[in-house]
């Protein structure tokens, strides 16, 4: 997703930035923040701010759209400024080590309320909002900060079905319009068969390459948010983890049967280097493939 735009944060204190990946319909950066003043700017596209390695004593003076507020930026706490909302004045006045800052654009938002019966599409903005907790965007913030940081070989999956999983949780906790009745009881409804077989035998084509949730959701012609719910009542798996199982078997049979370097078997298994096959290997098999393949050969 491209992170340019009129809602843009200086390049000073940029510790991390998506902008170099393939992931669509998201932006993620991570920044540090000194104390002292902000310039204007209007969002375009939805931005969700989270502390993740806080400074209670910070305190976060912003206005947007006539509303002013102050919050302390403790580990954790959010902040939402939707689309089109002009902030005009933005004081820090103190250092915050860490916040990851999260960009999604309408699109999604559109899509999901579609999804869920929403009656008026119009109305589905966030809050303008700060000052909270909610354990579940700061799980996902925790999810979207790893991958973006120490790249998997599934990664774009697992960063876009992430995406998904924050907009449904801002558009039905942080949004203007209740979510309706019938979205709310619905029950989950695995693939069925010959969908479910479809999706499997294209990650099995594709096991080598960089594969987003919306080339599988179009392979069960479903919408990706719809898809990944599906994929997992069906499986009892999400996609990302489905394929991160399926390139570790390839990689494992890679090491027991072939002579190819490392190297090789970590680009085969569709990992951006040596160094990330080793580390995602190491925490699942319990030992580096290095080890794996002598005690195996």
């Amino acid at each position: 997703m491209d992170l340019e735009g009129r809602w843009k944060l200086p390049p000073t204190n940029l510790i991390a930035s998506s902008a170099a990946r393939k992931w669509k319909g998201i932006g993620v950066e991570l920044r540090r923040h000194s104390a002292g003043e902000v310039p204007e700017m209007v969002a375009d596209r939805m931005v969700i701010a989270i502390a993740v390695r806080g400074n209670h004593r910070a305190i976060i003076h912003r206005r947007g759209n006539g509303v002013r507020q102050a919050t302390h930026a403790s580990r954790g706490t959010v902040w939402l400024c939707p689309q089109g909302v002009a902030e005009d004045n933005i004081r820090i006045t103190s250092a915050i080590p860490e916040m990851l800052h999260i960009y999604l654009p309408a699109a999604t938002f559109v899509a999901l309320a579609k999804e869920d019966n929403f009656s008026d599409v119009t109305r589905q903005s966030i809050r303008y909002k700060a000052g909270f907790q909610d354990p579940l965007l700061f799980q996902l913030a925790a999810v979207l900060l790893e991958e973006l940081t120490a790249e998997t070989s599934s990664g774009r999956l697992l960063v876009e079905t992430a995406a998904l999983t924050v907009a449904a949780r801002l558009l039905h906790s942080h949004g203007e319009a209740a979510l309706p009745y019938a979205a709310r009881t619905r029950p989950a409804i695995g693939l069925d068969i010959t969908r479910l077989r479809r999706v499997i035998d294209f990650i099995e084509a594709h096991t080598d390459e960089d594969v987003g949730v919306d080339d599988l959701a179009s392979v069960a012609c479903l919408s990706p948010f719809h898809f990944s719910r599906a994929f997992k009542e069906a499986t009892g798996l999400t996609p990302h983890r489905f394929i991160s199982q399926r390139r570790l078997q390839r990689a494992r049979l890679l090491l027991e049967t072939s002579e190819l370097s490392i190297t090789d078997v970590a680009s085969m298994a569709n990992f951006s280097s040596q160094a990330n096959f080793t580390r995602a290997f190491s925490r699942i098999i319990g030992i580096s493939p290095g080890e794996y393949r002598r005690r195996r050969t």
